[in-house]
């Protein structure tokens, strides 16, 4: 028998709650996500689909289509059958492309959109707890241009600005495909339930369901107090070996989870004038999305 493949895509944008749909949506009996391959290494983000763009940059990820069709090997009678790589909508056109080609013109695309200075903020949070990112936000938006040429081996969530600039994105997907379900994160945010079952109905399943809410998935708003400590969380060091032989898992993220919150410090508001140079950058971006998806979405530059 052929191997079933995602009928649904989460494709972005970045830090704008997707971490937090994928595993609602994983809770759904009627729901089929990946989050594991076949060696049992966490594979909540295939990249598949636009692997040629980002497999040189990034170590994980599901390069091969044998690999990709594997992941959807436990598939029993789910109707909705999905995957969520947040790149896809930035590399919209490659994604594009390979979606018609491997999934067809059906899928159903779900998108999430986020006020684009407060998701560049938040990226370069994000970025910054590894040690991709030793620059600070001002000088990072400052020498984004060119950066990924620059720079071989970085992150594509280093372009903040530009994944910001959602207009040609979303158009390109809405001239793609007709199934598109556009979710604004505020919305996502403060109207959950009522979000959710838009989102079932979307994908056709039932919304007579119990979904646990209340746990939080990729959340960001830390910062490391210094880079000494985050070398002894984030790098491979005898101290962790220790822990990992010696504790049983749950115990062990246990006590993780209280050294890292006793290592950190909440991120500090952005600031006033850097948030009135990126409203203005996306000022004109944000009115011809407005434009395109017939919503007002103004007040994310006041």
């Amino acid at each position: 028998m052929k191997n079933k493949l995602p009928n649904f895509l989460i494709v972005g944008a970045a830090k704008s709650g997707t971490s937090s749909l994928h595993n609602y949506l994983n809770q759904h009996h009627q729901v089929f996500m990946p989050s594991y391959n076949k060696e049992g290494m966490k594979v909540k983000e295939p990249r598949f689909l636009i692997k040629d763009l980002v497999q040189h940059r990034l170590h994980n990820g599901i390069w091969t289509f044998e690999e990709y069709q594997s992941l959807f090997d436990d598939v029993k009678d789910e109707k909705a059958i999905g995957e969520s790589t947040v790149l896809y909508l930035y590399y919209y056109k490659h994604a594009i492309n390979n979606i018609k080609h491997y999934l067809g013109e059906d899928v159903k695309i779900i998108i999430m959109l986020r006020n684009p200075a407060d998701r560049a903020y938040s990226a370069f949070h994000h970025v910054s707890r590894g040690f991709k990112e030793k620059n600070s936000f001002e000088k990072s938006l400052e020498i984004e241009k060119g950066r990924m040429e620059r720079e071989e081996n970085l992150t594509p969530m280093v372009m903040y600005k530009e994944m910001g600039m959602y207009y040609e994105m979303v158009k390109a997907y809405m001239e793609s495909f007709k199934n598109i379900h556009i979710i604004l994160y505020e919305d996502f945010r403060d109207n959950i339930e009522s979000e959710m079952n838009k989102i079932y109905n979307f994908l056709g399943i039932s919304n007579d369901i119990e979904i646990d809410f209340i746990t939080k998935h990729n959340v960001g708003g830390k910062r490391w107090k210094d880079e000494k400590m985050k070398h002894v969380f984030m790098k491979d060091n005898p101290m962790k070996s220790i822990l990992k032989s010696a504790l049983p898992k749950k115990f062990r993220k246990g006590i993780l989870h209280h050294l890292v919150n006793a290592s950190t410090n909440k991120v500090v508001p952005m600031k006033e004038e850097v948030r009135k140079g990126l409203n203005d950058y996306f000022k004109l971006d944000i009115k011809k999305l407005s434009e395109l998806l017939n919503k007002d979405l103004n007040h994310w530059t006041k």
